[in-house]
């Protein structure tokens, strides 16, 4: 019986047509200096306007005709008939998503270190910025210095930049896209 009703439960939700920010997956059909066309699962054809690709609106000569996307629906039609993209939105929201499940997993990631400042360590994490206060170092990595100040905390934490360390996501603010990460 249980079989059934997830196979009921399925089929209920291949049917139920997607709303404005769903993230839904699209095959591309056509590419234009307009936008990229996707045809969405048994729904209709959608578009990605240029401006909604990405940060870098030249990534039309990387997408690939059968290429499977992952994007939000902005609107339902648009005034042209189509079912309005962002692919840029999506990536945003999924990476969101996935920093919400490390947070939970508490799932130590190897990150290399990309900058310093005078209160701790700063990462790239999926094109956002995540922050590790100097608090949340180790022992092996907390700058242990005498008469410290801001400045020779920060020269020490300097020496950091470029070398890996294993991080956990302690801390998740998408509204604010705030990231903190913790060493220990």
């Amino acid at each position: 019986m249980k079989k059934i009703k997830n196979h009921f439960q399925k089929y209920k939700d291949f049917l139920k047509p997607p709303k404005a920010g769903d993230i839904i997956k699209g095959e591309v059909i056509k590419k234009t200096a307009a936008g990229v066309f996707l045809s969405l699962e048994n729904f209709k054809t959608g578009i990605i306007k240029r401006k909604d690709l990405s940060h870098d609106s030249e990534n039309i000569p990387k997408i690939k005709i059968g290429e499977e996307l992952m994007v939000k629906i902005a609107d339902i039609e648009n005034e042209e008939g189509f079912v309005g993209l962002s692919l840029k939105e999506a990536s945003k929201d999924l990476a969101w998503r996935n920093f919400r499940e490390l947070n939970e997993k508490k799932e130590e990631i190897p990150l290399k270190v990309a900058g310093a400042n005078k209160g701790g360590l700063v990462f790239n994490l999926s094109g956002f910025q995540g922050f590790l206060p100097a608090s949340q170092l180790s022992r092996e990595h907390y700058p242990r210095i005498e008469n410290p100040t801001p400045e020779r905390i920060f020269e020490e934490l300097k020496k950091l930049v470029g070398k890996e360390m294993k991080v956990i996501v302690i801390k998740v603010d998408p509204r604010n896209e705030k990231l903190i990460l913790s060493e220990r």
